[in-house]
This record gives structure tokens, C-alpha cells and sequence, in this order.
């Protein structure tokens, strides 16, 4: 099973600390540009089928695992993703990287 760091698209995007979801992570080895783009639905099926995610914060270096979740405040309760609790805010996926792609 593969292990993939993320970075994240939002939506909506100009409000990712009132009700933003994840649409999509980028993963890739460089941390400055994703390789490759990832749906929710396409994160949510690699977590099914034993891959695992995480973020790493950019100051701090801490890493966090990325879980499947239900949106407690979605009336339909809809997957999402978040980052695993700790005291670290940079590693947090509301505080993470945006996706830049590589052309």
C-alpha cells in the first residue's frame, strides 16, 4: 500500500474556515508543486482500499494522518476528510498548503 503527503483544494475556496470541504488533494513528492490531482471520491476509495495520507506541517515538520469522517455539519452527514487532532496548527488541513500543479 502506498503513503502519499497532500496538499488541498477547498471549496469554497474564499471561505475555508466557515463550512470549506476538500473537492481534491494534490500528492506528488515535491512539496512545492502536486504531481498529481485526487478527487474526494478517489481519496476516500485509496483509504478504503489501504492507502494511507498525511499532511506535514511546514514549520513545525509534524505530521498528521488524514481520516475519513462524516460532515457533522452537512444535513446529508457526506464523507469527507480532515487531519488526525493534535495541538499543531500548521499540519492541519484548513491551514494547509493550496495546490500549485505542475504543467
Amino acid at each position: 500500500m502506498a503513503r502519499y503527503r497532500i496538499c488541498t483544494d477547498q471549496e469554497p475556496i474564499h471561505q475555508p474556515r466557515t463550512h470549506a470541504h476538500i473537492v481534491a488533494v494534490g500528492i506528488g513528492n515535491n512539496p512545492n508543486k502536486a504531481e498529481r490531482r485526487l478527487t474526494l471520491q478517489e481519496v476516500l476509495t485509496a483509504m478504503r482500499n489501504g492507502h494511507t495520507f498525511y499532511t506535514q506541517g511546514e514549520r513545525s515538520g509534524r505530521v498528521a494522518e488524514v481520516i475519513a469522517v462524516d460532515c457533522h455539519v452537512c444535513t446529508t452527514r457526506r464523507p469527507i476528510i480532515r487531519s488526525s487532532p493534535d495541538a499543531v496548527e500548521d499540519n492541519n488541513l484548513d491551514n494547509l498548503r493550496r495546490c500549485r500543479w505542475q504543467s
